[in-house]
C-alpha cells in the first residue's frame, strides 16, 4: 500500500472502532512517510483507545517533534502521561495545549481544561497522601515517646500523680496537633482570582483588550511562544495594550491578607 492508501485505511478502521487494525495501517503508512506528524498523531490516538499508554506517549512526542504546535498531540501526550503517573509532564502538556487551543474550538478547549483540572487534582491528592503519611509517622514517634515518659513517671512518681500529668500532657499534644493541621490546611482559591493560562492565583493580573485577565508573566510567555492573540477569544492585540487590572489586584491582595497560606496554592 502507498502511504496515502494506508492512511485512508487507518481512518476507515478507526471509524469502525477497529483500533488495533487502524494502528497497524498507520504503521504501514509511517514506513513510507516517516516525517508526517499527522500519522504519528493518529496512531497515538489508536494507542490511546487501546490503553497502550507508553506507545501513545511515544507517538505523541514524535508528532510534537515534527509539529510542536499540535494541540491534538499535546492532548494525547498529556493524557498518556497522566495514565503513566507522570503528572508533571501531563500538567506541562495540558497547559501548553490550553495556551494554543484558544476559542476556535470551545469543546476541545473544555476537554483540555478538564484534563488539566484532573491532573491538578491528582497532584493535590498525592500531596495530601504524603502529608497524611508524614503526620501518621510523626504521631507514631510522639506516641512512643509519650509512652516511655509515662512509664518512667509512673515508676518514679506513682500512678496517681503520673496519671494526672499524663492527661494534661496528652491534651496539650492533641491541641498542638489540631493547631498544626489548621495551619497546614490551604484555602480554596476562587476561580475568578486564577489565571486562565496557569489556573493559579494571580499576583500581577493584566487584562487584554478583549477583557480577559491573565497573570502578566503567563500572557507574556504566551505572546512569545504563540503570538499576540488572546488565548481565550483569539482576538489579536498589541503587547502594549495589556493593562494592569488594579481592581482585581486589590481583591487578590485582600484575599491574601486573610488567607496568607494561599501564596503556596
Amino acid at each position: 500500500m502507498s502511504a496515502l492508501s494506508a492512511r485512508d485505511q487507518g481512518k476507515v478502521f478507526f471509524q469502525k472502532g477497529k483500533f488495533a487494525a487502524s494502528a497497524d495501517a498507520y504503521t504501514e503508512a509511517i514506513t513510507n512517510d516517516r516525517d508526517n506528524a499527522g500519522l504519528y498523531q493518529n496512531r497515538a490516538l489508536c494507542y490511546q483507545k487501546l490503553s497502550r499508554w507508553e506507545d501513545a506517549s511515544s507517538d505523541a512526542l514524535r508528532a510534537l517533534e515534527l509539529s510542536p504546535g499540535s494541540v491534538k498531540a499535546l492532548y494525547i501526550g498529556a493524557t498518556a502521561s497522566q495514565h503513566l503517573n507522570k503528572l508533571d509532564s501531563a500538567e506541562d502538556m495540558f497547559r501548553r495545549a490550553l495556551a494554543l487551543a484558544g476559542a476556535e474550538s470551545p469543546a476541545y478547549r473544555e476537554s483540555v481544561e478538564a484534563g488539566l483540572y484532573s491532573v491538578l487534582e491528582a497532584k493535590q491528592q498525592e500531596r495530601r497522601a504524603t502529608e497524611e503519611r508524614e503526620e501518621q509517622e510523626a504521631a507514631a514517634v510522639i506516641e512512643e515517646l509519650l509512652q516511655k515518659g509515662e512509664r518512667v513517671e509512673a515508676a518514679t512518681l506513682g500512678e496517681g500523680v503520673a496519671s494526672e500529668q499524663r492527661s494534661e500532657r496528652r491534651a496539650k499534644v492533641e491541641g498542638l496537633r489540631e493547631r498544626f493541621r489548621g495551619q497546614r490546611a490551604k484555602p480554596s482559591v476562587p476561580e475568578a482570582l486564577c489565571c486562565q493560562i496557569t489556573f493559579e492565583l494571580m499576583k500581577d493580573p493584566v487584562s487584554t483588550p478583549a477583557g480577559q485577565t491573565f497573570e502578566r508573566s503567563a500572557i507574556e510567555w504566551h505572546v512569545r511562544q504563540n503570538g499576540s492573540w488572546d488565548p481565550v477569544t483569539r482576538q489579536p492585540f498589541d503587547r502594549n495594550q495589556l493593562r494592569p487590572n488594579l481592581a482585581l489586584k486589590e481583591v487578590i491582595g485582600d484575599f491574601l491578607s486573610k488567607n496568607p497560606r494561599a501564596y503556596g496554592v
